[in-house]
């Protein structure tokens, strides 16, 4: 997808993707093939989690932690 009718300098975060606001108000990150990768209420938080995203694309995403277990110990 090209930007044909904007006059407006793209800004290439990382060389990799881009960030737009939509007409809701709402930004989107592209990668320079075109596809979206994460929706934000900001550009600032569209850019930092599309930065661990594509991190986490390229070298695993952590395990999630295990805060809470299922079981009830001792007496009822």
């Amino acid at each position: 997808m090209t930007d044909t009718n904007s006059t407006e300098e793209i800004i290439w975060y990382d060389d990799t993707f881009k960030v737009k606001e939509t007409r809701f108000g709402l930004f989107i990150s592209e990668t320079k093939e075109g596809r979206e990768v994460i929706t934000a209420p900001t550009s600032e938080a569209c850019i930092i989690m599309t930065r661990f995203h594509l991190k986490g694309e390229q070298e695993g995403f952590p395990e999630p932690l295990s805060i809470h277990s299922g079981t009830v110990g001792g007496k009822l």
